[in-house]
């Protein structure tokens, strides 16, 4: 029994006509005829009553006419879900984030990816920059926002957006009168500094700090620049962090900008070089887009 069959003699049976089953299926009635005896012969007994005037069908009929539709409504489910997972549609998508990157515009764009993909199952995991990268190459998830290139050779990556790094300061400290700061007049601050193992870019920026004629003071040492503006807050001095992390801050913390040549704080998607998943790809490709178009707008 072939789904051609199944197809045709459920044909037969609604019309209960071989002459307008034929005219349905865009078929000639004796090859219709032949197909249905042939499907009545594997199944050792028969499906209809065949009159001059009309088709009836057996118990045996009836039976087989439930279970046909049955077959193929589930064929057609398969069909439907194996064109959505190779679309990208259906599936899992593990993502791996700092607290600081999801204040910037990453919130925004996953909204925008649930509006595309709703079957999709997304998954953000807040991680340290280093253990994003070997959550990456050890396969348990599929993409990291972070900022900066990562060196490993299994691993690539896109330019999400542009930030800059900017200086947090206490709004009663006096640097925070100042519409901008040289990054060498901070010499003598106390720093909140990134963990330097946590990430490339909290080694990046502090050799910013040496290339512009100092080391920072450390007074307290995190692993997310999240963590930073209660500190900052509480008194422990002066921090050097994304510029998103001003959103959804305090008012007790003022934000200037480094000036000239502020150190970078680019954000980039990460991902593994033999990906398959259309699931990937697709998210991939609407975040280009959709953050293409916001740097557009803005």
């Amino acid at each position: 029994m072939d789904l051609r069959q199944v197809r045709y003699f459920i044909a037969v049976a609604e019309e209960r006509s071989f002459t307008l089953a034929a005219r349905r299926l865009n078929l000639s009635q004796p090859p219709l005829s032949q197909h249905i005896q042939a499907l009545e012969a594997e199944l050792g007994t028969p499906l209809l009553y065949r009159t001059s005037r009309k088709v009836e069908l057996t118990q045996a009929g009836e039976a087989m006419l439930l279970r046909g539709r049955a077959i193929l409504q589930q064929v057609k489910s398969a069909e439907d879900e194996v064109r959505s997972i190779g679309a990208g549609l259906v599936g899992t998508l593990d993502l791996g984030a700092t607290g600081s990157i999801l204040r910037g515009p990453l919130a925004d764009l996953l909204a925008a990816y649930r509006q595309v993909a709703p079957l999709v199952k997304m998954t953000v995991h807040e991680q340290a920059p280093a253990l994003q990268i070997a959550a990456l190459l050890s396969r348990t998830t599929n993409i990291s926002l972070i900022r900066g290139v990562p060196s490993e050779r299994d691993l690539t990556s896109r330019l999400a957006w542009r930030e800059e790094v900017v200086l947090a300061v206490p709004r009663t400290h006096p640097l925070a009168k100042r519409k901008r700061v040289a990054l060498s007049e901070l010499a003598s601050e106390d720093h909140v500094v990134l963990n330097p193992d946590s990430s490339d870019f909290a080694r990046y920026v502090q050799s910013c700090c040496v290339d512009a004629g100092f080391l920072p003071k450390v007074s307290q040492q995190v692993v997310d620049a999240q963590s930073i503006p209660s500190l900052i807050a509480a008194g422990f001095g002066v921090a050097l962090v994304p510029q998103s992390i001003a959103r959804f801050t305090t008012s007790d913390i003022a934000f200037r900008p480094i000036r000239p040549s502020p150190p970078a704080a680019d954000v980039f998607l990460v991902f593994r070089q033999d990906e398959t998943s259309m699931v990937v790809h697709n998210f991939i490709k609407l975040a280009l887009r959709y953050l293409g178009q916001r740097k557009k707008v803005g």
